[in-house]
């Protein structure tokens, strides 16, 4: 029998099983004889053709058949109508919408240090686009641990007076899901889904792939992650696995004592020259809403540090920016 083996046979065979097999197994499974030099003709060859690939002793994984992408039947004109935050209180903006495209299936990181605005801007971002998009709101910031609804939760929410958050029929405009891991198993296609925030202990590269695999589960919507961020560190936690999937990445930290600073960290599509860029704004009703924001730039006399050789900074107050509006 096994020399009468035909390649077709083994294809059918291998159909059956997992993507990632032992030779060993496979063959006592069908009852090949080991000493079948036709059976291991035809694993050489599948393995030149590109069809399995040999991984160790015995181990093998095959190849999936990819077809090629048409790249210019896309839709280059096609954009995420997503709004980005601003001020209701004083019509202050980041005026990002002006300088960053954001298109269906991106990822925006905001990575943030704790307490200095990255819930905010995440659920001012909720509120800005509760009645254009179908939205999804998951993390570990909104529900008890029994999954009882936070009256903190729904005080701040309350407090963001110029948001509707529920419909002619009482309905809510949002979907809140209790999630506290495994966000990506959660991904709604087509929706914007707003996690906040994934939090790990250890092991902090699984970020990597969590972003990764909630951007391939989003289709035609966006994913919004925020992450925690040490203070001082230059990226969230989990480092450069952070930033490798994004395609906006929002860095905030603390601004002085009262106020909060967020810098664009990257953006693979904007429309005007924006890395670097950094704008500085207060978190007020209880941590809420947004108000006060106005573009800032690095100190040309400390370049940021809020001190000089002499001391401490006079042109900055210590602060190490100053605002735009205020720089010759």
């Amino acid at each position: 029998m096994a020399d009468k083996l035909t390649k077709s046979q083994i294809d059918i065979w291998l159909d059956t099983e997992e993507d990632e097999f032992y030779i060993d197994k496979l063959r006592a499974k069908y009852q090949i004889d080991p000493a079948s030099d036709n059976f291991y003709k035809v694993i050489s060859r599948m393995c030149i053709d590109k069809k399995l690939k040999r991984l160790g002793r015995g181990l093998y994984r095959k190849i999936k058949p990819i077809k090629p992408v048409k790249w210019r039947e896309a839709d280059e004109t096609k954009y995420y109508d997503l709004r980005f935050p601003c001020s209701h209180k004083d019509n202050s903006s980041f005026y990002f919408n002006d300088l960053i495209n954001v298109s269906p299936g991106d990822l925006i990181v905001i990575g943030g240090v704790s307490n200095y605005g990255k819930t905010a801007l995440a659920l001012n971002i909720l509120g800005e686009n509760v009645d254009l998009h179908p939205c999804v709101l998951m993390g570990n910031e909104y529900t008890t641990l029994d999954n009882i609804p936070s009256p903190k939760f729904k005080r701040r929410m309350l407090k963001m007076d110029w948001v509707k958050w529920v419909d002619g029929n009482n309905n809510d405009k949002f979907l809140l899901l209790p999630v506290r891991n495994n966000f990506e198993d959660y991904i709604e296609k087509g929706k914007i889904n707003i996690i906040d925030w994934i939090n790990l202990t250890d092991n902090f590269w699984k970020i990597g792939q969590i972003l990764e695999d909630s951007k391939v589960s989003v289709g035609d919507g966006i994913v919004i992650a925020v992450l925690q961020k040490e203070e001082g560190a230059d990226l969230a936690r989990g480092k450069g696995f952070t930033r490798d999937m994004a395609d906006v990445y929002f860095k905030i930290d603390p601004y002085g004592q009262f106020e909060s600073r967020l810098t664009i960290d990257k953006v693979k599509d904007p429309q005007k020259p924006v890395m670097g860029r950094t704008w500085a704004f207060k978190i007020i009703d209880r941590g809420a809403n947004l108000s006060e924001i106005r573009e800032i730039e690095k100190c040309r006399k400390c370049w940021g540090k809020g001190y000089t050789k002499i001391g401490p900074c006079q042109s900055c107050h210590e602060r190490g920016y100053l605002d735009v509006s205020l720089v010759f």
